[in-house]
């Protein structure tokens, strides 16, 4: 408890307003917006702000309201609870809905390990509870005539009788039990210790419970009174279909280079990423490309054309998801806009054009000294594109490089693992990667990815921005796929770092059984694989642990505990071999969320790339351990290993490359 209490106080004494964007936790802290939505009267948007927090570790959340006039500034709601994310970690956006008369929001919020209502006036003068019960509130809704009707989950005390239930009596394994997870309490769901389930779907988890029938509530926003909700009201809880696109829309969206996301898109500049109409009748539409930089249009039904409204070299989107929605008010879009060089902010668009700031809870990232910008290269008959992030000095650095999806202002690659910035700012230019579509197999996408990669290395040395000679590579799931099939087929890189499991045999049988059918037909179908047993040869060529002699760069694995045993063929290996490490994190999910988690990953693989690509060595105490594992990782240079551990911190005085 003591060292607990010591660990809390030295956070929150170094805990700074604005943190820069350059280093580990300055990143781990950057503020995101979701739950844009606009009153009925259009007269008001409200929004929520995620603020991450290593010093608490939680992600708090606060809600705003701003006159969509642009007359004055955003006041605050209120603080009121913290985030809560999916079973894959991907944190949930903000849910409010306002009442018909303009005057109030209603949000769902995780306060104290509940899921309730909370109700707060546009003036401001902070949250109460609206609605709390005995379960976790699962989605709600506003009729227009002033009545809400919301889902109520399995009682919290049930749920923890059936988890307890499970371990004194012994758990069955079926299709649904997840192997590699902890079985008792062994996820974060709502913020509690929780036991999962597959639902059937792929990888999907769901608590305990989640197959029982639902009771949907129609309460009074009056006089309080509650009642069974009518058919036509809990039709108000499903999400409506997507609006189909109407043929004008479609043909003028061919003639402008784009498509619809039905549509074969492959070769196309352009996707239809979202429809909104706003108060006039009119058609807000976003189309983004592939390097994930939007642009907004406005259509009416008589038109001819589509008329510009805003472009971004990033997003312009309604959250840190590329397809969510701006808010729509009476003469404005309310949109986040993000970009490589540009964190989160809140922005006004005006149906004239004009753009102004509304809220900017982030550092700005000018003072950083760095330089982010959008390449793009040939690869084969593809166009490549990612983001290269490097300091504004000229030279040949080493580079990182991560693979899968550059949306937005960029962290850590997909699932936020390898801190770019901070990369970039310790003299490692980074490099994020759009995927390249193409492949009819796992096989071809992965040998695709190598030579995007390749054909990006070959293109920034020649422009003589990096050292080939030093390149390290890193990635989550599909990104950790492409990134060990890399390291295996070629001889680019000097270091590796995955944050997700393999394709291997200890993969297989963990999940091949009855009811679980929908899991090896995926294997076979995208994969080409078989049971291992059956199927040898094609599990030769796609396993990393079966091809362990391919390996010539050191690998850390910093693994969800949700996934990490299914890679011990692997692990144990690569440690026999002097090869590699793996760090598991209790309780994470596929996508690391905790931002303590967060932070660590961000620090060990800063330290990971600086250490392989520079030379540079941490000299805080209490990574010494840390280095001296690592001086005996991989091809050993011909110095002695106590040699490395004493060098200076400086990457010039190394002679490792």
């Amino acid at each position: 408890m003591v060292a607990r209490a010591a660990l809390a106080i030295a956070l929150l004494a170094a805990a700074l307003p604005a943190a820069s964007q350059t280093n580990p936790r300055g990143i781990t802290e950057t503020a995101d917006f979701s739950g844009l939505t606009a009153s009925p009267d259009g007269q008001w948007v409200a929004y929520r702000i995620e603020r991450p927090s290593v010093a608490t570790n939680r992600i708090d959340v606060d809600w705003y309201v701003v006159a969509s006039d642009g007359s004055s500034p955003p006041h605050a709601l209120g603080r009121l609870g913290t985030a809560m994310w999916n079973d894959v970690g991907v944190v949930l956006p903000g849910e409010a809905r306002w009442t018909p008369d303009s005057k109030a929001l209603i949000v769902r919020a995780l306060v104290d390990g509940r899921i309730a209502l909370w109700h707060s006036d546009t003036e401001g003068s902070g949250f109460t509870r609206l609605v709390e019960r005995d379960g976790d509130i699962e989605s709600f809704a506003v009729a227009p005539y002033g009545a809400l009707i919301f889902s109520e989950g399995p009682a919290r005390d049930a749920i923890a009788r059936a988890e307890e239930y499970e371990r004194e009596r012994g758990i069955l394994v079926d299709g649904k039990t997840d192997l590699a997870q902890p079985l008792f309490r062994g996820a974060l769901i709502s913020g509690r210790a929780a036991t999962q389930r597959f639902s059937g779907n792929w990888f999907e988890r769901v608590q305990l419970l989640a197959d029982k029938p639902r009771m949907i509530i129609r309460r009074d926003l009056h006089n309080g009174t509650e009642s069974i909700a009518s058919a036509d009201e809990q039709k108000l809880l499903v999400e409506p279909a997507e609006d189909a696109v109407p043929p004008a829309l479609e043909a003028l969206l061919g003639s402008a280079d784009a498509c619809t996301a039905a549509g074969g898109c492959s070769d196309l500049a352009w996707r239809l990423v979202t429809q909104l109409r706003l108060p006039d009748g009119r058609v807000a539409i976003t189309l983004r490309d592939k390097a994930f930089r939007q642009k907004l249009l406005i259509w009416s039904r008589e038109a001819v054309t589509l008329a510009p409204l805003a472009i971004s070299s990033g997003l312009l989107s309604g959250g840190r998801d590329e397809s969510s929605p701006c808010a729509a008010a009476l003469t404005a879009l309310y949109c986040v806009e993000a970009a490589a060089d540009l964190p989160p902010r809140l922005v006004r668009i005006a149906f004239d054009g004009a753009k102004k700031i509304v809220d900017f809870p982030n550092s700005d990232p000018d003072r950083d000294g760095l330089l982010a910008e959008v390449i793009a290269w040939q690869v084969g008959g593809s166009r490549a594109s990612g983001v290269l992030i490097r300091p504004k000095i000229p030279g040949r650095l080493p580079l990182f490089v991560t693979y899968y999806r550059c949306p937005g202002w960029l962290r850590g690659g997909l699932g936020d693992e390898w801190p770019l910035r901070a990369l970039a700012a310790n003299g490692i230019a980074a490099l994020c990667i759009n995927t390249v579509q193409g492949g009819k197999s796992a096989r071809d996408r992965y040998a695709l990815g190598l030579e995007t990669v390749r054909a990006a290395i070959d293109v920034l040395a020649g422009r003589g921005d990096i050292d080939p000679a030093r390149v390290g590579m890193g990635g989550l799931s599909f990104g950790s796929e492409v990134t060990m099939w890399t390291a295996r087929h070629s001889d680019l890189l000097k270091a590796v770092s995955i944050a997700s499991v393999q394709m291997e045999p200890a993969y297989y049988w963990f999940n091949a059984r009855p009811g679980r059918e929908m899991f090896t037909r995926n294997l076979r179908g995208h994969w080409k694989l078989g049971p291992p047993d059956q199927d040898a040869r094609a599990w030769g060529g796609m396993s990393a642990a079966l091809n362990i002699d391919q390996i010539h760069a050191p690998v850390l694995m910093q693994l969800p505990e949700h996934e990490a045993r299914q890679a011990v063929e692997l692990q144990s290996k690569l440690a026999l071999a002097r090869m590699g490490e793996m760090h598991i994190f209790p309780f994470a999910p596929h996508i690391k969320v905790e931002p303590r988690q967060k932070w660590a990953a961000f620090e060990r693989n800063l330290d990971w790339f600086r250490y392989w690509l520079t030379g540079a060595i941490d000299p805080d105490p209490a990574k010494a351990t840390q280095y001296q594992r690592w001086s005996r990782l991989g091809p050993q240079p011909g110095a002695a290993s106590t040699d490395r551990t004493q060098r200076s911190a400086s990457a010039i005085s190394s002679k490792r490359k």
